[in-house]
């Protein structure tokens, strides 16, 4: 056995006890390495966007980086707080370090909600969301970091393989080459729902990145497939919202219909591009669709 791996395994070991605990865990709809049904086509979840989640166990603060919003300049690199109790979406895996493997914990932190987000931003800074959808914005390696992490299932709020990041346009918009530049609704793993319109002064990869125009905290959920019931104290302006009582916490309702007409842009495999997977989701009365994974062709 080489010298590293007796310790390594007795870490991860650890380490998992403690992310796991006592809860089952699930990933968001399948199984690692499972094959599945993506409309016509036949899928492996090792490709779609299966996010790990877990729950801050005490308040901990990690260095992040910050990008200027609208003007050129360098990021800056400031603490991030994160609350006890707090759900973020990451994913768990182990990176070499000389002789060692250690357990390294990817924190996707850009889907958190907007005011948790911005606590310590600096003025005219956004939190720098990286150039790919899998760009994580802080990775934890020391052992006291990586124990204030609770694996747990996913959130019930959260659309099956997204992010939470839904985009107005339905089945056209997915398709296209362009950027979408009209509205969006963000679900985040803190469980937050926020309604956004593009800022177009917002420097590349920022413009919906900025403050919502509504947004509410999540309550309740209701999910029975291919319906999505979110509730809410407060309305959230931009949507329309459904009002369902006229006091306490569930005063307001929100419904995410899955269409199940997933939309697959094949791509190009020559040149190893592979081809991308996008759900429609009907939200207020219009379309939104949200990336969900890749094909696997190629790439």
């Amino acid at each position: 056995m080489h010298k590293f791996s007796k310790l390594s395994i007795g870490l991860i070991a650890f380490l998992t006890t403690l992310f796991v605990g006592t809860r089952p865990i699930s990933a968001q709809t399948e199984k690692p390495s499972a094959l599945v049904k993506v409309g016509n086509f036949t899928a492996s979840t090792d490709f779609l966007n299966l996010s790990q989640y877990f729950e801050v166990t005490r308040t901990i603060k990690i260095k992040v980086n910050y990008v200027p919003t609208h003007k050129v300049a360098h990021a800056i690199s400031r603490d991030f707080t994160l609350p006890a109790g707090t759900i973020v979406a990451g994913n768990l895996t182990s990176t070499k370090s000389g002789d060692f493997l250690v357990p390294t914990l990817q924190l996707y932190l850009a889907r958190l909600s907007y005011p948790l987000i911005h606590q310590n931003a600096p003025a005219g800074y956004t939190i720098d969301p990286g150039a790919g959808a899998y760009d994580p914005q802080a990775t934890l390696k020391a052992t006291d970091k990586l124990t204030a992490f609770k694996r747990i299932s996913a959130p019930k709020f959260m659309p099956a393989y997204s992010h939470g990041d839904l985009y107005l346009g339905g089945a056209k918009a997915a398709l296209s080459a362009e950027e979408t530049t009209t509205a969006s609704i963000r679900v985040t793993p803190d469980g937050y729902v926020e309604y956004l319109t593009y800022d177009t002064k917002a420097n590349a990869g920022l413009g919906f990145m900025q403050k919502p125009t509504g947004m509410a905290k999540i309550t309740k959920t209701d999910f029975h497939d291919p319906y999505r019931k979110l509730y809410f104290s407060q309305k959230i302006k931009g949507l329309t919202n459904k009002r369902v009582s006229h006091s306490g916490p569930y005063q307001y309702q929100l419904t995410l219909k899955n269409l199940h007409d997933p939309q697959h842009n094949a791509g190009n495999e020559d040149n190893g591009i592979a081809g991308t997977f996008d759900s429609l989701y009907r939200i207020s009365g219009q379309t939104y669709f949200t990336f969900i994974g890749y094909d696997g062709v190629s790439g």
